[in-house]
């Protein structure tokens, strides 16, 4: 080790090289995720922003975008037995395909319900499936909670 001074009396140091090459790297990046999630800000409406021809716009008819969705439940037990409605009542297959032809001609947009028990066949679910799938209306199966 030699630990003298340099001649001339002054220390000599190793020049240190800073690469930044990294730290714009990361300026950029978080450049972009600013830009990118940033919320825009939409500008108030100008006079000029105004159609140029004025036009009396008609009222929205009731269609089937914005009718109140109903549900229509349909409830299988352990025996396959088919209950409907909120007074569960029991129908046959040929009853709950007039029922629901009913019901989609009454509104749409109804959804189709179907509550099966674990024990019921899968064939038995699945020809209440096709039935209500002939009344196209939408179909959800619910399954339990867990609970």
């Amino acid at each position: 080790m030699n630990f003298r001074s340099a001649p001339s009396g002054l220390s000599r140091r190793a020049a240190t090289v800073v690469d930044i090459t990294a730290l714009v790297d990361v300026v950029f990046q978080l450049l972009i995720f600013f830009l990118l999630t940033s919320s825009y800000v939409s500008q108030p409406p100008t006079p000029s922003d105004d159609p140029q021809v004025p036009v009396d716009l008609p009222e929205a008819s009731l269609t089937a975008e914005n009718q109140k969705v109903e549900d229509f439940t349909i409830v299988v037990d352990a025996e396959g037995q088919i209950f409907v409605g909120p007074e569960s009542e029991q129908v046959t297959v040929e009853a709950l395909a007039n029922r629901l032809a009913r019901v989609a001609d009454a509104n749409p947009a109804t959804v189709v319900l179907i509550r099966g028990d674990e024990r019921v066949r899968h064939g038995r679910i699945a020809q209440i499936m096709a039935v209500a799938r002939m009344s196209r209306l939408r179909i959800s199966v619910v399954l339990s909670d867990g609970g």
